[in-house]
């Protein structure tokens, strides 16, 4: 790979200077249930069709959200109206409030270095947080990495960036962090077993009570799972941790492009 390549690939440019980004790092980290996924399929090619299909629907589900949050009359197609049932739900029971400019924007660590693009900047029960949008089928611990470094960032230098290089500047601190899980799903109406709709394979929960059930689904229903992660300073010392090791790693073409 070529050092054009790779800073494209793996960081930002910010005001002429090059910052790797905080998804690049964290893919350092092993990722157990990754291996599991891509084990448990027929071919490798499947697997990475599978994966590319999630990360296309996970991408699609952020730009459907962003959308209701913003509140400009969009109209969610069809196969997504579960998605916007859970998040409709979600903030019945939570306080939430965020805005455009808090929405998909970039953060800078100058001191250690690095930038990512969070998800959303809002107010959730009353208390600034940084809000990362999941469509997962679990929340994991690496989470924990990815959104310290963006506390971190955020608290450091609290000026958030567009595409443009436009900078919003934050009005107060940046307190909690979350982890907000949305899915969308089908019941049974005869066995009452729940069927994951996902675009790389609608998945039928294990029950005891549904063998041999011919399954009359109900109506699509959305799910959702907020998660706060506690030990910021823990977590961000875990992420520095694996941003030296990303850095031994790729220490020849970082070296190359002036970084190290």
């Amino acid at each position: 790979m070529s050092a054009d390549e790779f800073q494209k690939k793996e960081g930002y440019f910010i005001q002429g200077l090059w910052y790797p980004r905080v998804t690049s790092i964290c893919q350092i980290k092993n990722k157990p249930a990754l291996y599991y996924f891509y084990a448990q399929a027929e071919n490798y090619e499947e697997a990475d069709l599978k994966k590319n299909q999630a990360a296309a629907e996970g991408t699609m589900i952020h730009h459907i959200l962003e959308k209701i949050i913003i509140g400009d009359g969009f109209v969610v197609p069809e196969q997504y109206l579960g998605i916007k049932k859970a998040f409709d739900d979600f903030i019945k029971n939570h306080a939430f409030h965020s805005r455009k400019e808090w929405l998909e924007r970039r953060v800078k660590h100058s001191n250690h270095r690095y930038s990512g693009t969070f998800d959303i900047l809002a107010e959730v029960d009353g208390e600034l947080a940084i809000v990362d949008l999941k469509s997962s089928a679990s929340i994991y611990r690496d989470y924990r990495l990815q959104t310290a470094a963006y506390l971190s960032a955020v608290n450091e230098e609290p000026w958030l960036l567009d595409e443009n290089g436009n900078k919003y500047l934050i009005p107060n601190e940046v307190t909690k962090r979350y982890v907000l899980r949305i899915n969308q799903k089908r019941i049974c109406e005869k066995c009452g077993v729940t069927m994951k709709l996902r675009s790389m394979g609608n998945k039928i929960e294990a029950n005891k009570n549904s063998n041999g059930c011919q399954h009359g689904w109900g109506e699509i229903l959305g799910e959702w799972e907020l998660k706060e992660f506690d030990q910021p300073e823990v977590d961000f010392q875990a992420f520095i941790n694996a941003k030296g090791l990303w850095e031994w790693e790729n220490q020849e073409i970082l070296g190359r492009i002036g970084y190290l």
